[in-house]
């Protein structure tokens, strides 16, 4: 949907943007956009085409914006899939068209100065010199009236808004070059430069198409993944009588259907509670961080996230936000959000065009002392020489082309800016359970207590209320207890508990047909610990009653995942990797030993993750966490590069910086490589706009530069910065 309404009556609208060229055209655009009533936000994006709009729908409304944006020369789309394709399908094929008559033009017009290049003109006759200007003044009309149109459009709507772009002084070039030719024409005296208009226009148009192709497939990526990704929700079979689950497609689900919302959850559409309290985070909506609590009657936005205990809830309304639509628009939004080098760059590309016309004036009075038939050569050929395409390129490019990378190993950048702060990092720090080792563990065995021995209790019957009271929990140990319970085929007795209460990071509690249990790390379930079974290197939880008299215990294993050694010491060439994690330390050092980690944080609670992160960040270390669970979400808020499992909890994707969808950690290898790729594109793109500007213009200046190898230069110049960004989808070598 191109349109969602938040909480506070805003609309947010996103659309598409065509006919753009550069940054100063989206600075336009979002100039223009900001002087209208009833505007509580505008940023546009120049490599994603897009711009992100909040409005206050009372007071405008978004074809009255997209009205607007075409008087400025520039056209708008509603955010819908259909609906972009074909309209970037029409803008291709009308810039296609553009190219083409100006490169059929350019053959013509070349071949008529033939005579001209070679001098020859002077063993012509005179009439046939005289239709040779006219004939290229005829080839030059259809690229100046139709094939330029695009330049004009932008520079009067830069003129008009008061703001120097790059379409301006392109336009003055244009301007001044065709009248010149059509005076020399008319009185047959002084040089014609039809082949170098014809020229630039063309070069400019192929550099813009080639630019517009490679950004259009570089941003498909990111798209194709968010489109192409399932989103599902657990609807309620038959409730209240039958509460077993039936994991469907979050788009499958109607008015009226109950959904279960587990701990950590996203509500997958608009609905009411009707069994349950908790608390709901709406930051992905309002902004608002604080959770606010929820108990039967009240609303639940689509979007928001479940921060405590499972709920039950009725579908209010069938069209809503799932989990992956509150990350697509937060991806959407935070793509406008640009890092600082590029805010350097575009500043710099704006003051570089207020010094390129002083340039000019200071050239052409200089000119005008010395030889007044070179001003107007020398002044075209600054302004064509020196259109800042490269320089305005230089990093957008580069970005856009990095998101793209990234989708295509199935890694969200929820942060833009974090591309450029990734690759600063010294520490990476990795949570272990479901990030270094598969999400669902593996029940080995339960070792009964010799009391609930005497009691006649089963491990079975341990097993089915283990599991009931992980019913609304995702933690990795309570998959597996609940995936070792169905392999029994035994039910889990859903309609037996209440007063279910999560405790992040230790276990849970509740009530089952009137006794109250405990399950989690055994120093949280029991206060009685002293008899654990032997079990090296595996995971423990412990099952008592409220008093604190243990029942069972369940020992778990944790299988590796895989290619997690081959990452450790990838990252270790270049970075200090450390492993924190909430586990015991004979499960913990057994592991990182057989990964290659060397410092290690074991029986760390979430409130001990913090404590760990914030001191190597006192003793100047740039930290990236990796985690997936609940109880990683406040190390990831305080981590300075966040990156999420995207099997993880909603609550821990909302602090992330980066979610890698696949939990494949060769993903999480590509993230490092393309950031440090990126890093360094954007610094040699930089320097290249800048190296050719200090090469270019002074050749222009001094008249050593003609309108026609001008136009060749700034065409390979842009065209080098576009190749170059590009080069970050160079294909990486998976780990071992």
């Amino acid at each position: 949907m191109s349109q969602t309404l938040s909480e506070n009556r805003l609309l947010d609208i996103r659309l598409r943007l065509a006919g753009v060229a550069c940054v100063a055209c989206t600075d336009l655009i979002e100039q223009d956009l900001k002087t209208v009533d009833g505007i509580h936000s505008i940023s546009a994006n120049y490599t994603l085409r897009r711009a992100f709009i909040q409005i206050d729908p009372s007071r405008t409304s978004a074809q009255s914006l997209i009205e607007r944006i075409e008087k400025l020369g520039y056209h708008a789309y509603p955010e819908q899939q259909s609906q972009t394709s074909e309209s970037e399908k029409k803008q291709i094929k009308r810039e296609l068209l553009r190219l083409l008559v100006a490169l059929l033009m350019l053959m013509q017009s070349m071949m008529y100065m033939y005579p001209f290049y070679t001098n020859s003109e002077h063993e012509m006759d005179g009439q046939i010199i005289s239709l040779l200007k006219w004939a290229n003044l005829v080839m030059t009309l259809p690229v100046m009236f139709f094939c330029a149109t695009p330049i004009f459009k932008g520079a009067w709507a830069e003129l008009r808004l008061k703001r120097l772009g790059m379409d301006t002084p392109v336009s003055f070039a244009l301007i001044a070059a065709f009248i010149a030719s059509v005076y020399a024409t008319l009185t047959q005296s002084g040089h014609v430069y039809f082949d170098s208009i014809t020229m630039f226009v063309t070069l400019l148009l192929l550099s813009r198409y080639i630019q517009l192709k490679a950004l259009t497939k570089a941003s498909a990526y990111l798209t194709e993944v968010l489109t192409h990704t399932q989103r599902f929700a657990e609807k309620i079979r038959n409730y209240p009588q039958d509460k077993s689950v039936a994991l469907i497609p979050a788009h499958e689900l109607y008015v009226g259907d109950v959904v279960f919302i587990a701990s950590g959850e996203t509500v997958p559409a608009d609905s009411v509670v009707i069994e349950g309290r908790t608390a709901c985070s709406q930051a992905l909506l309002t902004g608002e961080s604080a959770p606010i609590n929820k108990s039967e009657g009240d609303t639940l936005l689509a979007g928001s996230t479940n921060v405590e205990q499972g709920v039950y809830a009725r579908v209010t309304a069938e069209r809503g936000a799932s989990e992956l639509d509150a990350i697509e628009r937060l991806a959407q939004q935070s793509a406008m959000h640009k890092p600082e080098l590029m805010q350097v760059a575009e500043q710099v590309s704006r003051y570089f065009l207020y010094g390129l016309v002083a340039v000019c004036v200071i050239a052409a009075e200089y000119w005008y002392l010395v030889d007044a038939s070179r001003v107007l050569p020398v002044v075209i050929s600054i302004l064509i020489i020196t259109c800042p395409c490269a320089l305005a390129l230089a990093i957008p490019t580069v970005m856009t082309a990095a998101a793209s990378a990234l989708a295509r190993h199935h890694v969200l950048a929820i942060k833009p800016e974090a591309l450029e702060k990734l690759s600063k990092v010294t520490t990476y720090a990795f949570d272990k359970t479901g990030t270094l080792t598969e999400d669902v563990q593996t029940l080995e065995r339960i070792v009964l207590t010799e009391a609930a021995t005497q009691d006649d209790w089963s491990d079975d019957e341990a097993l089915q209320i283990a599991a009931t009271l992980e019913n609304a929990s995702r933690h990795p140990i309570a998959l597996a207890l609940r995936k070792a319970l169905q392999a029994k085929q035994i039910p889990e007795r859903v309609d037996d508990v209440s007063e279910m209460v999560l405790h992040v990071g230790q276990g849970v509690t509740g009530t089952i047909n009137g006794h109250r249990y405990r399950l989690g790390k055994p120093q949280f379930a029991s206060a009685d610990v002293s008899d654990i079974p032997q079990a090296s290197g595996r995971s423990v939880a412990l099952l008592a009653l409220d008093d604190g008299a243990p029942i069972a215990w369940f020992i778990l294993s944790d299988q590796t995942r895989l290619h997690a050694k081959p990452l450790i010491q990838a990252l270790q060439k270049s970075n200090d990797v450390i492993l924190i994690s909430g586990d015991k330390s004979d499960v913990v050092q057994p592991f990182a030993k057989s990964i290659g980690i060397e410092v290690i944080y074991a029986n760390s609670t979430p409130l001990d993750k913090l404590v760990r992160i914030k001191n190597l960040q006192k003793q100047g270390h740039i930290v990236a966490m990796t985690g997936d669970g609940i109880n990683d979400a406040p190390v990831l808020q305080q981590a300075d590069i966040a990156i999420a499992m995207g099997h993880g909890s909603s609550l821990t994707q909302m602090q992330a910086d980066f979610i890698v969808q696949s939990g494949n950690l060769n993903d999480v290898y590509a993230m490092h490589v393309i950031t440090q790729r990126t890093r360094r594109l954007m610094w040699q793109n930089l320097a290249w706009a800048v190296l050719y500007n200090a090469i270019a213009i002074p050749l222009a200046v001094t008249n050593n530069v003609t309108p026609l190898a001008a136009s060749i230069g700034m065409a390979v110049s842009s065209l080098i910065v576009v190749g170059n960004a590009l080069r970050v989808l160079r294909p990486i070598k998976f780990l071992d």
